[in-house]
């Protein structure tokens, strides 16, 4: 066994959040871009800067990055924020249960269990999952300040270590543990705008000075392969049924990547090489759209890789179990003029990350991922030049359940690699730069990286009828274009507004909570905001809204 083999350690570290704002009113349904923003954005790339020779690459969807911009520059608001914001004086009976139903949303072992106040607020609140009932009922038992405490507590749970460490006012604030005053609220709520604005002036800082690459996704999320056509499907789910009406727009494909980069390049100031497609679906349409425009690589998931050397080779000529060592390669993707390297993502290692190390000690998780990337090193066939290991996860949801949302763990890994002599953290254009793809594709196995299928988007009836919705919905808005043309006013900022909202539409985000993750006749949120997304289409025309959109998918 050689132990002479260096390897490329690649993070990939996703950011992501659906576009949760009513383009017709401004208004944002639900907080999460705010809330993660402070707990997430900002510390993961702050902890990050402490080391001098660590390099990753973060990945920003731009239906994030315009949400920042509204926070933090437009002073956007959404509901949570709204409930905040409110004097505990003047709540209505309605805003307290709102308040009571919504105020405990954060990782309880994290970041109530911890405080006493907070725990006690719970209690007298009930820790069950509430009813109606049951919330008026104990809406009566709280007072003025017991309300005044849970506004401030609950946006306090999302602050980093991080953040509470370098500034005296929130650690005092954040020492209290209850008894807050309006003021102290006041601090808390512009405390989170400041961080917000910081966000985006410290990637570019970081870009700049070379210590990490900034890649991209189409725009809005979409899944490309299925905005391509969504028959695809058929593919990976040979005996899934599909909607009624084909949806094949890969112009709209186009619109999602070009748009992302023109963002990019605005906000950062260069334009991106890399690309995590949503969700990590691939098809050779969308790569080949991807590298037309520009992108020169793109990441996704092993199995798509396994997948696609057995779809190759034919069933016949497949090796039962295959090699994991080819994962720790690069790859070209070429069809025509267009071409992309491709790397291929852990997918164990990037599990165990995200849904394991968090019940360990956080120095030992630590040590034990350099254990592995070791072992990869070890591994590593003689003659097939560099390896990279990609490590590609959610850079937000893994973190509440770490403590001190993954801090330590952080702090431990970073400073453990900076000593390893065989181990070098890459950006993954940097490891492109000076070793060149080997094989090269001319087809792709059509996947996400979920279970290399697209089943969460498509095959079940309610995500069905959604694409059925969407095709519905672009027919009559290619109706309504063309009727403005006509008229001379095709370029009518109202028109181009109908088409944004149509485009945040095709985003993935709404369809992932159909299915099995919604209860027939159930409140879905996203299925509310995904039609309201659609019929502000038609009102932004001043058309009918159609009756189907007034009816819930749940």
């Amino acid at each position: 066994m050689s132990h002479s083999n260096k390897l490329s350690v690649a993070f990939l570290w996703h950011m992501h959040q659906p576009c949760y704002k009513d383009t017709l009113t401004g208004a944002y349904f639900l907080p999460w871009t705010r809330l993660h923003a402070v707990k997430d954005y900002y510390p993961m790339a702050a902890l990050f800067e402490r080391f001098d020779k660590t390099k990753a690459t973060f990945n920003l969807v731009p239906s994030l990055i315009e949400q920042l911009d509204d926070y933090g520059e437009r002073g956007a608001s959404d509901t949570f924020l709204d409930l905040t914001v409110k004097k505990a004086s003047d709540l209505t009976e309605d805003e307290g249960l709102d308040i009571l139903g919504n105020f405990f949303s954060v990782n309880f072992n994290r970041f109530i269990e911890p405080n006493s106040r907070y725990v006690d607020l719970l209690l007298k609140r009930g820790a069950q999952k509430p009813t109606e009932k049951s919330l008026k009922r104990a809406l009566k038992d709280f007072s003025r300040q017991d309300m005044l405490d849970l506004q401030v507590l609950f946006n306090l749970a999302w602050f980093h270590s991080i953040n509470i460490d370098e500034d005296p006012m929130l650690k005092g604030i954040v020492g209290k543990g209850g008894g807050y005053s309006e003021e102290d609220k006041d601090y808390v709520v512009a405390k989170q705008r400041d961080i917000i604005r910081r966000i985006i002036p410290l990637y570019k800082r970081l870009q700049d000075a070379g210590k990490i690459e900034i890649s991209t996704t189409p725009f809005y999320h979409p899944i490309t392969p299925l905005i391509c056509d969504t028959s695809i499907a058929r593919m990976s789910m040979p005996r899934a049924p599909l909607p009624e009406h084909r949806f094949t727009h890969p112009e709209d494909a186009r619109w999602h990547i070009a748009e992302a980069i023109k963002c990019h390049k605005d906000h950062f100031g260069r334009a991106p090489k890399g690309m995590w497609p949503s969700e990590g679906s691939v098809s050779s349409e969308a790569l080949s759209i991807m590298a037309s425009e520009g992108i020169k690589w793109a990441a996704t998931d092993e199995d798509i890789l396994f997948n696609t050397i057995k779809m190759i080779a034919g069933k016949d000529k497949t090796p039962a179990c295959p090699d994991r060592n080819i994962i720790y390669e690069t790859y070209r993707f070429q069809k025509g003029e267009d071409s992309l390297s491709l790397v291929f993502r852990d997918k164990n290692i990037s599990d165990i990350i995200s849904f394991n190390y968090n019940a360990w000690d956080q120095a030992e998780a630590a040590r034990d991922l350099i254990y592995h990337f070791n072992n990869i090193a070890d591994a590593l066939r003689p003659g097939v030049g560099k390896g990279i290991v990609t490590i590609a996860m959610d850079g937000e949801n893994a973190w509440e359940y770490f403590e001190d949302n993954g801090r330590t763990f952080f702090d431990t890994l970073y400073g453990l690699l900076e000593k390893e002599e065989r181990l070098e953290t890459v950006t993954i254009a940097g490891h492109l730069a000076v070793v060149k793809p080997g094989k090269t594709f001319d087809t792709i196995f059509p996947a996400s990286w979920i279970n290399h299928e697209f089943r969460i988007w498509i095959g079940e009836e309610q995500d069905n009828m959604s694409w059925d919705y969407l095709w519905m919905v672009r027919r009559d808005l290619v109706k309504f274009t063309r009727e403005l043309e006509r008229q001379g006013r095709g370029r009518s900022e109202k028109l181009q507004k109908a088409w944004r909202a149509f485009y945040i539409a095709e985003g993935s985000d709404w369809n992932w909570w159909y299915g099995g993750r919604a209860r027939a006749g159930g409140d879905n949120p996203f299925d509310r905001i995904y039609r309201t997304h659609l019929q502000d289409i038609y009102r932004f025309l001043e058309k009918p809204i159609p009756d189907f959109l007034k009816i819930s998918i749940a």
